[in-house]
């Protein structure tokens, strides 16, 4: 049986449990420490023991069982969820990752123990010390006894067996679904020793009607373990829904023999002459049982009493755990999981779509058919929303990317002696899946940075009259369609002189240029730069902050810097909200189309008279002076001899126009990326295909507005150094 696709399922399962049991251990707020906390954290690694016994991965079993035995104690109360316990879950989890890592490998690698684990399973024997391995198991006997009593048959005559007995009666559907019923035993063999195994088979249909890919097999069994019911049932937590699972403790009551055995729907005695042959039952037992008489209370009165199907706790199949508990809350939100491929195929269908439901628009609007075009708009409404319905697909919230550094803050300020606060916000923000990985390393480095850099000692943090703690927020929002992410400090904040100095003692700048707070600020993200007195482990050798500019341009993106000395830096990245499909408006310039995000237009309005000819490349826009950038200039085209217009965009808080020589409409654009020829092509972030099949380039538009910011700078700087050198020329 392939069972490669349930595996696959398994690990990546897995590894989503692993992120949310760091989660829990991180997060004391929303995870505040009591039952509920512990128990979900023993559910975590009981569920990823249990799985993994399935699929045979043993090493696995092996060191989750320990880390299992643990967070027992710590629900039960006899150990305490200490900040030192706290740091061992944590490096223990990552140790989970990592052999499911070598497991998703090989299976030879599955049976193999990591060398990193052996430190992590000595520090938690430590805490294992003085576990009653035994107690939880027989607790279990009292329970039963009780609630067989409180179900109405008097005191229970207890079995003399000290073994567990197992009665499995397995779906039909077990192999479609993936599950092999030895992987079964061999988990139980990890918990004891098996002492007894009789396979049980259905009624066969005749050859002609055989499927094979059916299940007709059964098991009967003794087990001798010192583990508790809920780990025993705990095995078959993935198939109890459809499958029969009978579990006896050991001295279990009689009537609870019976009452499985009238559960199992099978002939009395074949079920009693399979206890007898393993010792379950011995022959005085057994006839009790076959007469009924399985109580005290029916002993004494001599009557015969025919007891109804027990559900206690040791006779059931396997109660919901939190793994079944979420797999219903998933039914009901109806979520399901797709393979990333598969959906990235979709949405280059439906790029295509939009792109021939384009040129259908087209060639509707040529020939003037009124019926044609209300069809052809109803068409084009119906794949703008199956645009809009596929993006939403691709979109994750950025908690994703949030949720990984709790863990790196809280080591990184153990490592410099620090206390700080990490604060989250806007964690269900929503970016591109596509961004996620190329968003992390940018931000890791920065939120790095924060802690190292930006936030003070202790001692110099109450010399200025802040509290010891310093504070690192995370913080995202919707901008204008596009997605802004912050990382805000409460620190000394840039020395603007300091980093001046550096980048002019390096020759990254020539002495005397005077430039801007911004440009300043931004001389950080130069390869090599850096202004820390000492480089320590995590950062001062200068490298980073270059690659994280880098990355966050490739990703079309900007960052933006402010910083006030003594109160704090924020880093602004600034993103578009979706790499794959825009609506655009499409302009043109010298017979070439062009589009730019719509999203990001203001307003089109006639080019003003004589604006051209002005040196500093400003429109005056109802009071407000406006930089603008002719695109005719910025391709080294001709002036035009016919009337152009203006396009306002916006990108944050800067605004700016762009010059044009025609305006065509709005567009429905499939952004397709360049070659890596054109990687470095400044105000193009892309290219789209029109309907009419011609293709057209696609502006970068917080390129362009910036661009225009900076030259109007250049041309203000260059005005008023020009009026302050003609007096003293005069002179």
């Amino acid at each position: 049986m392939d069972l490669s696709k349930a595996k696959a399922v398994f690990f990546e399962e897995s590894r989503e449990l692993c992120d949310g049991l760091e989660t829990a251990l991180l997060d004391p707020a929303s995870y505040p420490p009591g039952n509920e906390t512990y128990n979900l954290l023993f559910r975590t690694a009981h569920t990823i023991k249990g799985s993994a016994g399935i699929f045979g991965l043993d090493a696995l079993v092996r060191f989750a069982h320990v880390m299992e035995n643990v967070l027992e104690r710590l629900r039960s109360g006899q150990v305490s969820l200490s900040d030192d316990l706290v740091t061992l879950l944590l490096s223990c989890n990552d140790h989970l990752r990592r052999l499911l890592d070598a497991s998703a490998v090989s299976d030879e690698r599955a049976q193999q123990d990591l060398p990193e684990g052996e430190p992590l399973l000595a520090g938690l024997r430590r805490y294992q010390q003085g576990d009653p391995a035994g107690t939880a198991s027989s607790e279990s006997e009292p329970s039963a006894l009780v609630e067989t009593e409180a179900a109405g048959h008097g005191p229970g005559i207890p079995a003399q067996t000290p073994h567990w007995q197992l009665s499995l009666r397995f779906h039909p559907d077990t192999f479609r679904h993936g599950f092999d019923p030895l992987s079964f035993l061999r988990y139980l063999g990890s918990l004891g020793t098996l002492r007894h195994v009789r396979p049980v088979w259905r009624q066969w249909p005749p050859p002609q009607a055989l499927d094979v890919t059916e299940c007709f097999m059964g098991f009967d069994l003794a087990l001798e373990s010192e583990e508790s019911l809920d780990k025993i049932a705990g095995t078959f937590e993935f198939i109890a829904e459809d499958s029969l699972i009978g579990i006896l403790a050991p001295h279990a009551p009689l009537a609870e023999f019976l009452a499985l055995a009238q559960r199992l729907d099978e002939p009395l005695e074949e079920q009693l002459q399979r206890w007898l042959d393993r010792g379950a039952l011995t022959e005085e037992e057994a006839e009790r049982v076959r007469s009924g008489q399985v109580s005290l209370a029916a002993d004494e009165t001599g009557a015969d009493i025919a007891p109804a199907p027990l559900e206690t706790t040791s006779l059931s199949a396997v109660a919901p755990t939190a793994s079944s508990a979420a797999k219903g809350a998933r039914s009901d939100g109806q979520y399901i999981r797709i393979e990333a491929g598969k959906l990235d195929r979709l949405i280059n269908r439906v790029g295509e779509l939009v792109i021939a439901s384009s040129g259908t628009k087209l060639i509707a609007q040529s020939r003037g058919d009124a019926e044609l075009l209300e069809s052809v708009a109803v068409i084009n409404t119906l794949v703008e929303s199956i645009r809009d319905d596929a993006l939403t697909l691709r979109m994750v919230p950025v908690d994703e990317i949030f949720s990984r550094f709790p863990r790196m803050v809280r080591e990184v300020s153990k490592q410099l002696g620090k206390s700080i606060h990490l604060e989250i916000k806007g964690g269900d923000t929503e970016i591109d899946k596509s961004m996620v990985e190329k968003l992390t390393d940018p931000l890791m480095h920065i939120v790095r940075n924060a802690v190292d850099h930006g936030l003070e000692s202790a001692d110099k943090r109450r010399a200025a009259g802040k509290p010891e703690q310093g504070t690192v927020m995370l913080n995202a929002y919707h901008d204008a369609g596009s997605v802004v992410v912050e990382v805000r400090d409460d620190g000394g904040g840039i020395n603007r002189e300091k980093v001046l100095a550096k980048a002019i003692e390096r020759g990254l700048v020539t002495e005397g240029r005077v430039l801007s707070d911004q440009e300043t600020l931004q001389l950080i993200f130069l390869p090599g730069f850096s202004t820390a007195d000492a480089v320590s482990d995590l950062s001062g050798r200068g490298v980073g902050m270059d690659v994280v500019k880098r990355n966050i341009e490739a990703l079309r993106g900007e960052i933006e810097i402010q910083s006030q000395p003594g109160v704090g830096s924020v880093f602004r990245l600034r993103l578009p909200l979706t790499l794959a499909i825009i609506d655009g408006f499409r302009v043109e310039v010298n017979e070439s189309s062009l589009v730019m995000p719509l999203d990001m237009m203001i307003e089109c309005v006639d080019m003003p008279e004589g604006a051209m000819s002005q040196h500093a490349r400003q429109v005056n826009l109802r009071g407000d002076w406006l930089p603008f950038v002719s695109l005719r200039e910025l391709f080294g085209l001709p002036p035009s001899d016919k009337p152009e217009y203006i396009v306002i965009v916006h990108y944050g808080e800067l605004r700016a126009g762009i010059v044009v020589d025609r305006l065509m409409g709005e567009v429905q654009a499939v952004i397709k990326p360049l070659g890596e020829i054109f990687k470095s092509l400044r105000g193009i972030s892309g290219s789209t295909i029109l309907g009419n099949g011609k293709p057209a380039l696609v502006l970068d538009i917080p390129q362009l507005i910036q661009h225009a910011c900076r030259r109007e700078r250049r041309l203000v700087r260059q005005n008023t150094e020009a009026l302050i050198s003609e007096p003293s020329e005069k002179a």
